[in-house]
């Protein structure tokens, strides 16, 4: 049996409740927690959810919370602010007051939400992102001052674009707004659009989208561009594009990526990566319209210049040939002058160049006669003589040139001795690998990173502490020589 007298459950609860607003009565607190559970009914623009603490081994506290009309109008501006949904799994500095009530239990009533705090925890992982996007992929995302610069930023439009793939959710307002655009424009441009359709909201959901940017990428077919449209959901859902897997699929695409996720003032890491960014579906299908109205545009002018051109190429060879004949004229007189004057020049040079030709053939007949007498047997002694000093002089020259050569060769293989890798790295050298590639350039070596250091004698393996530029100075390594 109890030893005090058994009390209702109500009165225990009022009692509760008694002490409770004894304590917590009339004051809100601020509290930073995480959203979870969460709930929202249209019909009654309420929100439920909790408010959770986790720690390094789970659920440290959890409290249920609820939105009233108050706490409602400042959700729906946090969302306006931070462009993110109120929802799970978002780090959140609410306002709340303690109830309690005797049916329904213990609830946190929200009045206030810092936008400014979450803000900040939103830049702070995007910062991070970047970050994580220089370190691990340098070949495809770098900084040019203040500009993050992409492989794929870098990519040339093709003069038309026509065949596009379309990463989208199927059936969504944005995809149909996207083709509705295309189709119904005055140009009458025909395009082939090749769709690869995944959710296109919510967190989770990244590693889905950016597998369908591989899969074009490993397709073989040469698309002209990517294009990356949503619409169709709720505008301040826009976090999954800043997630770090797609952010790294746009940056290294080799085809274009044209972005339109339907947002008006924020720039997702997705807009950072991709070649061209615009607002919203609609704007990114006038993009390409434009884009291609642009070359036709251009095709046209150059079609009315090479016309003009002809037109005067024309002209001006209609007038040559007005004046043609009088030309042949001319050209046909002179032609009949020209030939009898050469023709009479011929004629006083054949004497001359007679008297020229026995000339020089009594030269060559006297200087022959002459050669002969000599005899043969002259002839062939001085041969012989120009033989033995000819051989006299290349014995005398060959020792000294092969010497020569030894000697070069013996220099030679000295250096390469020197200069070989081995003997270098035993003169207190080292080589500094990162990933398996020699390190040249220490301006994209970061804090943190893991470098491999080979000696002549072993192999070491460190982390960069530091990485402090010489402004421009060499080193002078004589200094530690």
């Amino acid at each position: 049996m109890p030893s005090t007298a058994p009390i209702r459950l109500s009165d225990l609860a009022g009692a509760i409740r008694s002490a409770l607003d004894d304590r917590f009565g009339g004051q809100t607190w601020w509290v930073l927690a995480e959203v979870a559970n969460h709930r929202y009914y249209p019909q009654k623009d309420h929100h439920y959810f909790d408010l959770v603490e986790k720690g390094a081994h789970g659920l440290v506290a959890k409290c249920g919370a609820v939105a009233w009309a108050e706490g409602n109008r400042r959700i729906r501006s946090f969302e306006r602010l931070t462009g993110k949904s109120f929802g799970n799994d978002i780090l959140v500095l609410v306002a709340v007051s303690v109830e309690y009530h005797v049916v329904y239990g213990l609830k946190l009533t929200l009045h206030d939400i810092d936008a400014r705090y979450t803000l900040g925890q939103l830049e702070e992982q995007r910062q991070k992102t970047l970050e994580r996007l220089l370190r691990e992929v340098p070949e495809d995302v770098w900084k040019e001052g203040d500009r993050y610069v992409t492989t794929n930023s870098r990519l040339t439009l093709p003069s038309v674009i026509q065949r596009i793939a379309v990463v989208a959710s199927e059936h969504s307002a944005g995809y149909e707004d996207f083709q509705h655009s295309l189709s119904m424009h005055q140009q009458g441009y025909a395009f082939y659009l090749e769709p690869y359709f995944t959710a296109v909201q919510g967190t989770d959901n990244a590693e889905a989208l950016a597998g369908r940017l591989y899969e074009i990428r490993l397709s073989g077919i040469p698309y002209h561009a990517v294009v990356i449209i949503r619409g169709g959901g709720a505008q301040t859902d826009l976090l999954l594009f800043d997630e770090y897997a797609i952010a790294r699929a746009v940056a290294g695409m080799p085809f274009p990526v044209i972005t339109g996720i339907g947002h008006l003032r924020n720039e997702t890491l997705t807009d950072l990566m991709a070649h061209t960014a615009t607002k919203t579906p609609t704007e990114c299908a006038e993009y390409i319209i434009a884009h291609n109205l642009r070359f036709e545009m251009a095709a046209l002018s150059l079609g009315r210049e090479i016309a003009l051109r002809a037109q005067r190429l024309l002209a001006a060879r209609n007038r040559d040939l007005h004046t043609l004949p009088l030309r042949l004229v001319q050209l046909a007189q002179q032609a009949v002058r020209l030939p009898a004057e050469q023709l009479e020049a011929q004629r006083r040079k054949v004497p001359l160049l007679v008297r020229r030709q026995l000339q020089g053939s009594h030269q060559e007949l006297a200087h022959a006669r002459v050669v002969m007498s000599l005899g043969p047997t002259r002839i062939l002694e001085r041969s012989r003589e120009k033989f033995r000093h000819g051989r006299r002089q290349l014995l005398a020259t060959i020792p000294p040139w092969l010497a020569g050569r030894q000697a070069a060769l013996a220099q030679a293989d000295t250096i390469r001795r020197m200069a070989a890798p081995e003997a270098v790295l035993r003169r207190g050298y080292a080589l500094l690998r990162q990933a398996g590639r020699i390190v040249t350039d220490a301006s994209r070596l970061q804090p943190g990173a893991t470098l491999d250091i080979d000696m002549h004698d072993a192999r070491l393996t460190t982390t960069i502490q530091t990485n402090t530029p010489q402004n421009g100075s060499s080193n002078d390594i004589r200094k530690g020589l």
